[in-house]
């Protein structure tokens, strides 16, 4: 059809969420190259209590012997792990929960940071150990929450600690981080913070697989500058129908033509860390847990570029239309990093879907002890591909609401500026609606 934007609705949707039930049990999280040997992450006497309680937790053991879990962003646990639910693991995570909760183990560190952290991961074990249907360790998980919950909210911050917590974000940019995108939360600066009218949420895939415990900012750089792109916003939105017909009798519609912003623009997904505060409210900080960039060099397919070298010889090069960077906070100290390009790593999104890799193998059959299967995680950067591979604006799941609860029937998804104000409120309420929140906020009853 011409001038329509030729995309495969019905197809393109289950290889995304194909793509997406395999993505899900590796992408990105940290990087390893400065992780100590010992478990010295809240105190350098790896025998101490938060130490000893992390390491209990969170360290996972593959096949081969080797040790995860201490310094990566995120805990290591998905929906089919059994770990602290079977076996000597989860009586030795009673037990230093236990410790914990019988000694006020909150009273040894006072450092609000560490603070932070740990409930951060706790909170996200929490989560992880809520119950959920057909689940045959329903006992199991109930012990765990009950402990959880207390030093949860043991860990609370006040308001005055909340605000000491450090803006890694701009010390990042203060040192010239490499790569960082520049001025990303600057008021009225060339960055649009986006706001998308009468949908459920920016990030619906990103905020289910981190349950809420994050605020996301979707943000959009024209290559012209701010007031070419929030004319670039008003153009996208001015064209309607979202969907027209494909003329294809297998998928029956396809995206609209939508025309593109210029080659070099970025678009930014940030991630905030929440924290729950003295009143039992969750809170966002300064910590910005991680920055996805996608800079856009072209539309189409990757160009290959071919040089010839003094020798004769011929250097092939390959220009993607998309340039990916990750920026992560360590989990030692809340610096900001920037991923290498070929750096490999684990994640355990989202909890509903996915295998844990320490327990079963990529095809779902479950790991022998007894053999020594090595576990490599993918590289990185190249998951974003997976999901965000369309060209240009199509690439942009915001708009065009693909892997999100909501798809526009009609009208195009409208993107303007936002202040933040309203959508924080909004994630903080689809948060307080969710399950798991609500078990925690009666454990917590049930202790006072």
């Amino acid at each position: 059809m011409k001038g329509v934007r030729q995309f495969n609705f019905k197809r393109t949707n289950v290889k995304i969420f194909a793509t997406l039930i395999a993505v899900v049990l590796f992408c990105a999280i940290e990087s390893k190259g400065d992780t100590p040997a010992e478990n010295t992450i809240y105190d350098s006497n790896t025998n101490h209590l938060w130490n000893r309680l992390n390491e209990t937790l969170f360290e996972r053991t593959a096949q081969d012997g080797k040790k995860y879990g201490l310094n990566e962003l995120d805990i290591l646990y998905w929906a089919t792990t059994t770990n602290l639910l079977t076996g000597a693991s989860h009586q030795q995570a009673l037990d230093v929960l236990n410790e914990f909760i019988n000694t006020k183990g909150e009273k040894l560190i006072q450092d609000p940071l560490k603070k932070a952290l740990l409930q951060r991961d706790l909170w996200a074990l929490f989560d992880w150990a809520a119950p959920r249907l057909n689940d045959d360790h329903k006992t199991e998980r109930m012990e765990l929450l009950k402990r959880l919950a207390i030093v949860i909210r043991r860990l609370e911050l006040t308001t005055n600690e909340i605000a000491s917590l450090p803006d890694n974000y701009a010390l990042a940019e203060k040192n010239n981080l490499t790569d960082l995108p520049r001025g990303l939360f600057n008021t009225n600066g060339d960055w649009i913070n986006i706001r998308i009218q009468d949908v459920l949420g920016l990030v619906p895939a990103h905020d289910l697989s981190f349950g809420g415990r994050s605020t996301f900012m979707v943000l959009f750089h024209d290559a012209d500058g701010r007031k070419a792109g929030l004319n670039y916003l008003k153009q996208i939105g001015a064209v309607e129908p979202m969907f027209v017909p494909s003329g294809d009798t297998n998928s029956p519609i396809t995206l609209n033509h939508f025309p593109q912003f210029p080659t070099n623009s970025q678009w930014a997904l940030a991630r905030r860390m929440r924290v729950i505060d003295t009143n039992g409210k969750i809170q966002t900080t300064h910590i910005v847990e991680s920055i996805q960039l996608r800079t856009y060099l072209g539309f189409g397919e990757p160009e290959y570029i071919e040089t010839t070298n003094a020798d004769g010889t011929v250097d092939s090069q390959t220009i993607p239309p998309q340039r990916f960077n990750e920026f992560q906070m360590k989990r030692r100290s809340a610096q900001m990093i920037s991923l290498g390009q070929k750096e490999r790593d684990f994640t355990r999104i989202p909890f509903s879907i996915g295998l844990d890799p320490f327990e079963f193998s990529g095809f779902g059959n479950e790991r022998s002890l007894d053999t020594n299967q090595p576990i490599e995680p993918p590289i990185v950067l190249q998951n974003c591909n997976q999901c965000h591979g369309g060209a240009g604006i199509y690439s942009v799941n915001s708009f065009t609401r693909f892997l999100s609860l909501q798809i526009p029937a009609t009208e195009t998804t409208q993107m303007t500026e936002s202040d933040g104000r309203s959508d924080e409120e909004m994630g903080l309420f689809s948060k307080e609606l969710r399950n798991d929140w609500g078990i925690l906020q009666g454990l917590w009853m049930q202790a006072n």
